[in-house]
């Protein structure tokens, strides 16, 4: 809240329990591959980490 961003689902609404549980642990992923999942928003079109590919969410500014 206080960066300004909200995760959203591929079309903008709010994500549920299970796309939230599926990006948090695609994050334990993201960290084992020595942080290749995140460095991959800097090569993606639409800016989405490894994690948020996998539970098809996004992260927008407000």
């Amino acid at each position: 809240m206080a960066a300004g961003i909200v995760v959203t689902d591929l079309d903008g609404n709010r994500i549920c329990f299970i796309r939230a549980t599926v990006r948090y642990f695609g994050k334990t992923i993201s960290h084992l591959i020595i942080f290749i999942g995140f460095i991959m928003a800097a090569f993606t079109e639409r800016k989405q980490t490894l994690h948020d590919m996998m539970a098809g969410c996004l992260v927008m500014k407000k």
